[in-house]
């Protein structure tokens, strides 16, 4: 089982796997994907596609999880020049849940880095989404700070690749 990157006609399983994972999130009372935000980056979501920048993790040949994953220095971590991969929009299908395909993810994209010569992974959640930091946290990554970004405050994790 490994990743393999999204073509860009496939944006409809991308967007179908977010937006029920953001149905989901907002059925458990937790405001981290409201679906009017993520309506709205439909075409960033198709942009960062066609860039190359999502990658599916599938099971008999269909989408069972989808992550983004950028390299450029983002705002919300001060522009930092350090190289990084910035994990974002990691979800799996309902269907799929607790087999651990999410920590599988992070597993692949952490040996990726460590064959790339990558010092950290870095990723995001509102800071208020205590059950995913405490995930985040049991897949080694550390807080490095909250920030406020628009009407949430974000919590920014970190990994530092061991070589």
């Amino acid at each position: 089982m490994d990743l393999r990157q999204v073509s860009a006609g496939e944006f409809d399983s991308v967007f179908d796997i977010l937006h029920e994972n953001a149905i989901w999130l907002l059925s458990k009372g937790i405001f981290q994907w409201p679906l009017n935000w993520l309506e709205s980056i439909r075409f960033e979501i198709n942009d960062s596609i066609s860039s190359g920048l999502f990658y599916a993790l599938e099971i008999n040949n269909k989408f069972a999880a989808v992550v983004e994953i950028r390299s450029a220095p983002e705002n919300i971590w001060g522009n930092n020049e350090t190289e990084a991969l910035y994990i974002h929009k990691l979800a799996v299908c309902r269907k799929y849940t607790n087999r651990g395909l999410g920590r599988k993810i992070i597993n692949i994209i952490k040996s990726k880095a460590r064959q790339q010569n990558i010092k950290y992974l870095r990723l995001d959640c509102v800071a208020h989404n205590n059950k995913l930091r405490d995930y985040y946290e049991s897949c080694e990554f550390k807080l490095k700070g909250v920030v406020k970004a628009g009407q949430v405050n974000l919590a920014l994790y970190e990994y530092q690749i061991q070589c």
